[in-house]
């Protein structure tokens, strides 16, 4: 399965493919049809130009929608190589996190609606970026949509590909009352922990970095999961998540180097998928009940009136 097993006991992936064609081929080769997708957007403020002077975008706003933003061209780079070998009459969610609206609710995250196809995401994605009830906020926090994957997972027992695209590190650690003692309090990183949970399931994330990063922590995040688990007494069974910086491709147009790119957030993709249907699509440790909150749920404005995000009952 071109499968390697670290010396944690985990297992991981060499990268194997070097043609967008390979990728393709290697997607229908391990039945990616029978597959689903989720993309989460980072809303979080510092995708905007006075905060982030995000030069590797000519100064502007991430979520400028007066251009084709970075955002959407990863959308449909990524997210599109995906959708194409999906089941064409399946839809998938379009999440949103770090606005004001799900920072302090404990889904984490928004559900933009679903999405047929990318013109559809783009919709979506316009409608809430133009809502102005929508207030950008922070911090960055993968936790909600990745656990939201994960009970994705569950119900359906389907492998899910989760693209997440987001021009920050994760900076979600908290101190939290220790349920063990009444007087000591523990540090969790609610991120990471969701992460290495999600290796008991069928889910790969792939983690796109727009702007100007810095990507440093990002891109050793795959060897710190490996290391957080094993402190932390908890097991990464295998390697799921994949991050790659989108900061040099953002000023080209070039279709050699832009496959180039996808073929690298993409590289896990099928070989995961692959060695799950040998393995089990559920981990020892995965459970067999989803516990997570449902997301809040936005509703486009009616005509002539502005809307907000509302969340459930």
């Amino acid at each position: 399965m071109g499968c390697a097993w670290s010396g944690d006991g985990s297992s991981s992936f060499p990268d194997k493919y070097s043609t967008i064609q390979g990728i393709r081929d290697a997607m229908r080769a391990a039945n990616m049809e029978n597959s689903d997708m989720i993309v989460a957007i980072d809303v979080t403020r510092s995708n905007e130009a006075t905060l982030g002077a995000h030069t590797s975008f000519e100064g502007r706003d991430l979520h400028d929608l007066s251009v084709l933003n970075p955002y959407q061209r990863v959308m449909r780079l990524v997210g599109g190589e995906v959708a194409a070998v999906l089941d064409k009459d399946g839809t998938f969610p379009v999440l949103a996190f770090g606005d004001a609206a799900s920072v302090d609710h404990p889904s984490g995250c928004v559900l933009l609606g679903d999405a047929k196809g990318f013109d559809e995401v783009d919709r979506l994605y316009r409608g809430f970026l133009s809502d102005p009830r929508v207030v950008k906020s922070g911090p960055t926090s993968f936790e909600g949509v990745v656990r939201f994957a994960i009970d994705q997972a569950i119900r359906t027992r389907r492998f899910h590909t989760l693209l997440i695209i987001t021009d920050g590190q994760i900076n979600d650690e908290k101190e939290v009352p220790d349920p063990k003692s009444a007087t000591k309090w523990r540090r969790t990183e609610p991120t990471i922990e969701a992460l290495i949970e999600a290796s008991q399931y069928p889910i790969e994330v792939i983690i796109v970095g727009v702007g100007d990063g810095p990507w440093d922590a990002m891109e050793a995040l795959d060897d710190e999961l490996k290391a957080k688990a094993k402190a932390k007494k908890m097991t990464y069974r295998v390697d799921c998540c994949q991050f790659v910086p989108f900061t040099r491709y953002m000023r080209t147009t070039d279709t050699a180097a832009l496959q180039a790119f996808t073929v690298d957030c993409l590289q896990e993709v099928p070989q995961l998928k692959a060695w799950l249907d040998e393995h089990g699509m559920m981990g020892p440790g995965a459970r067999t009940t989803p516990i997570g909150s449902e997301p809040v749920e936005w509703k486009p404005p009616a005509e002539g009136a502005e809307a907000v995000p509302t969340a459930p009952p």
